[in-house]
Parts: C-alpha cells; sequence; structure tokens
C-alpha cells in the first residue's frame, strides 16, 4: 500500500490555514484561563496540567498536518477503525474503573479514553465508506446497512462501558455524515420508526443512574443531592453572571463548591459567572466562527473524502459545544460530554488537537493539491 508523501515542512507552513490556528488558540486561552481562576479549590493545579496535555497536543496536531497526507487515512481507514474497535474491547477487559465506569486504560502516568479516539476513526470511516461509493444524492436503507454495523458496534461498547453519552454522540456525529451525503425521505422515516420502536428498550437496558439522570431532567424524580443538586447550582451560577459577570476567581458557586467538576463537565458554569452574558456569547462566536470555517473548508476541498473528514470534525465540535452547554443550563440531562478545547482532560484534549490537526490538513492541502493538479 503506497503511501502519499508529504509535502515539505516549509511549504506547509506557507500554507497555514491562520484563521483555523488563531480560533484554536484563542478557545485554549480561554480554557486554560478558566481553569487558573479555580486552581485553588481543585486539588491540585489542573491548569498546569492542562498546558501540557495542550503542548502534546500541538504536537499531535503537526503530526497529521505535516508529516502525514490526509488522504492516506482512506488508505488505512479500516486498520484505524480496527485498532479503535480493539481498544475498546481491551478497555472492557483490563480498564481502570472509575466511579462504577470501566473507560479508561491506564498506563500509569497517563490513563486513555479509547471512547475519545473512537469519535475521529468513525469519521474517517465513514468518510472512506462513502468516497469509495460512486456520488449518489439519495441513499437506500439497503446501502447504508454494512455502516450502520459499523456505527453500532463501537456505540454499544462504549454503553457497554458504560458512557452513554459518548456512544450517543457518535450516533449524532455520524447521523449529520449520512444526511450530509444525502438519504431517501422513506429510509428517513424508516430509521425514525425504529428508534421510536427501540426507545422502551434501550429505556430497560440503561443502567440506574442512567435513568436517574433522565428522570432528574424530566423532573419526574426529586434528587436534591445528587445530579438534580449539580445542575440546579449550574443553572443558579449561569444566572449569577448577569451580563457582565462577576470578575475573575469571584464565581461564588464554584468557589464555595456547589458546583462539582467545574473544572470538567460543568468548566462553562465557572465561566458564565465569572464573565456573564457578554463572556459566553464571546466563547460562544469563537465556536461558531470554527464551525463556519471547518464548513468553508469543506467546501472547497479538493476530493470527497477531505470534504467529508472537514463535515465529521465540524459536527465533533458542533455536537459537544450543543449538549455541553444544554447540560449545563438544565436543557438536556447530564451526559459527561466535556466542553472542547475549555474542560480539563488528557484524552479530550488530545483528540481535539488531533481533530484540529486533520482539519488543518485538509485545508493546507486544498491550495497545494489545486497548484500541483
Amino acid at each position: 500500500m503506497k503511501l502519499i508523501k508529504a509535502r515539505p515542512i516549509k511549504s506547509l507552513f506557507a500554507s497555514i490555514d491562520w484563521m483555523l490556528f488563531f480560533l484554536i488558540v484563542a478557545i485554549i486561552s480561554i480554557g486554560i484561563f478558566n481553569l487558573t481562576s479555580i486552581a485553588t479549590i481543585l486539588p491540585k493545579p489542573l491548569h498546569n496540567t492542562q498546558l501540557l496535555w495542550v503542548t502534546l497536543g500541538f504536537l499531535l496536531f503537526t503530526v497529521p498536518c505535516a508529516s502525514i497526507d490526509y488522504r492516506n487515512y482512506a488508505r488505512f481507514g479500516n486498520i484505524i477503525y480496527g485498532g479503535g474497535i480493539a481498544l475498546l474491547i481491551l478497555v472492557l477487559i483490563i480498564g481502570a474503573e472509575f466511579n462504577g465506569s470501566k473507560r479508561w486504560i491506564s498506563f500509569g502516568f497517563f490513563s486513555m479514553q479509547p471512547s475519545e479516539l473512537m469519535k475521529i476513526a468513525v469519521v474517517i470511516f465513514i468518510a472512506k465508506y462513502f468516497s469509495e461509493r460512486e456520488h449518489r444524492q439519495h441513499y437506500n436503507l439497503k446501502g447504508l446497512l454494512p455502516l450502520f454495523g459499523a456505527i453500532l458496534l463501537p456505540m454499544a461498547l462504549i454503553f457497554l462501558e458504560p458512557d452513554l453519552g459518548t456512544a450517543l454522540l457518535i450516533a449524532m456525529i455520524s447521523g449529520v455524515m449520512i444526511l450530509f451525503e444525502g438519504v431517501k425521505r422513506k429510509t428517513i422515516a424508516i430509521i425514525v420508526a425504529v428508534l421510536i420502536a427501540c426507545a422502551p428498550a434501550a429505556w430497560f437496558i440503561m443502567h440506574d443512574y442512567q435513568r436517574s439522570r433522565v428522570l432528574t431532567f424530566l423532573q419526574i424524580e426529586d434528587d436534591p443531592y445528587g445530579s438534580d443538586w449539580q445542575v440546579k447550582n449550574s443553572v443558579i451560577a449561569v444566572g449569577a453572571g448577569g451580563v457582565m459577570g462577576r470578575g475573575y476567581g469571584q464565581s461564588t458557586q464554584v468557589q464555595k463548591g456547589f458546583v462539582p467538576e467545574p473544572e470538567n463537565d460543568f468548566a462553562l458554569a465557572n465561566w458564565a459567572e465569572e464573565y456573564g452574558f457578554i463572556g459566553v456569547c464571546a466563547l460562544m462566536l469563537l465556536y461558531f466562527v470554527l464551525l463556519l470555517w471547518a464548513l468553508h473548508i469543506a467546501a472547497s476541498a479538493r476530493d470527497r473524502f477531505g470534504m467529508l473528514l472537514a463535515v465529521g470534525i465540524a459536527a465533533i465540535f458542533f455536537w459537544q459545544v450543543a449538549v455541553n452547554t444544554a447540560m449545563v443550563v438544565r436543557w438536556a440531562p447530564v451526559v459527561g460530554i466535556t466542553l472542547p478545547l475549555i474542560s480539563y482532560g488528557g484524552s479530550s484534549v488530545l483528540c481535539m488537537m488531533i481533530c484540529v490537526g486533520i482539519l488543518m490538513n485538509v485545508s493546507i492541502r486544498r491550495h497545494m493539491l489545486a497548484n500541483n493538479g
């Protein structure tokens, strides 16, 4: 299997997508600044550790950017997907257990979360699947069945960890890519009908804590000291920020410990209380421009595989931002989805930086392919 050679780094540097680069640096800076403001209530200065992950992330960012032409991912798409599945099986066997879940493989100094990498593997696999087929505006159910199987397998393995949030996230990312390619209305109707029919069964195979979170979200179950307490205080923190916010280090709900995990799932609550409506709008504007720019890269990509990669990565960012924000303001149940490059976490940061690296790869090489045929 012949690799496509990468261009010299000097020529790559001249083609860097500076818009994408500055958007990512701006978002990362906000994330580290946000972690710094809550450092006094955390067991250790996580902003320093986050800086380490970001540094490693930039190294991973340069590997897919400067060393590997993105078209090689299509050649190794099945291997990447298979490797991701192997890691998901491995984590169920030897994974480190935390709070009743086996989601991490521990290497002593670092714990890797394979489900994060699986999001990228699924995007690459779907992009490869569609790019190898004659372009059709409307796929039928028969043409999508093999793809559905490839999507459901990692979802099932991730659900067994258990990690309902990431499993659903993979479904939503995949759905965006499939709808982007085009699906017959009849096929969409069948899929929706099947999902509705399977909903009762899904309820019974969910874990108790997952059902409790859904019932709490629907305000059917009173859970004053569980997830309901967490989300209620998150909403209070967001509201307490008002228009301009309380200022750096002045988030009383977070600083007094009323919002658990302010460094992770609920990082946005701290940012909202400290910088208010204006601060949240500024952050969301950065994400919005990033999504528009990713779609711009997709629209100008020189092949279908690159276009679909960019769409898939845009879908990862969109759904993570949308679900996390909805969790924080109680528009959705708590499902453990992080806010990209804002929430603390090694696997999350490295995964998102790989995504950005691939997106930069597509952006850089759209100019090179145009110049070199």
